[in-house]
């Protein structure tokens, strides 16, 4: 059993010897961090299942919903998008954090980077998103269901939706 003095006791160091010139490939599944100068090095998204019908559909979807975050569209554009209980969600989140609305875009204005998409079955789609406003990161997650409407259509809605 160790007590406080022998945890306290100095740990041998290496010394540093210099930032090396060689380049590092980063580990399998490890994302390098981007630096100045270097462009970064992004492994290809993996998608489960056959996701090219929808893929493109959720990143127009979740481009809308960063634009309605950051205050760049109106949220009631969003409502036809989305199951009536993820709607009142939305516009109460909106509410408690009221933002003035942002100027004409000047290519600051919030965009979507990345979309991840995972078919859970044929009707049922988890996206994971990363979207990217005034320098920073913020992650997306969203569940879209294919559900039929009134009419007899399938239509893609919004059933859950976290941000961060």
């Amino acid at each position: 059993m160790k007590n406080a003095t022998t945890l306290l006791a100095p740990v041998p160091v290496t010394p540093f010897v210099g930032p090396t010139t060689e380049a590092v490939e980063p580990s399998p599944g490890q994302i390098p961090l981007p630096f100045p100068g270097m462009s970064p090095v992004l492994p290809a998204p993996v998608e489960r299942g056959d996701a090219r019908a929808i893929r493109e559909r959720a990143a127009r979807f979740m481009q809308a919903l960063v634009e309605v975050l950051s205050g760049e569209r109106p949220v009631r554009q969003m409502a036809a998008w989305m199951a009536p209980d993820v709607y009142a969600q939305l516009t109460a989140r909106l509410t408690l954090h009221a933002r003035v609305p942002l100027r004409a875009r000047s290519g600051r204005g919030a965009r979507i980077v990345s979309v991840h998409v995972a078919m859970v079955h044929d009707e049922a789609a988890e996206i994971a998103g990363r979207m990217v406003h005034r320098g920073r990161s913020r992650a997306i997650a969203v569940r879209l269901e294919l559900q039929t409407t009134h009419r007899g259509e399938k239509v893609w809605k919004c059933t859950a939706l976290v941000w961060a």
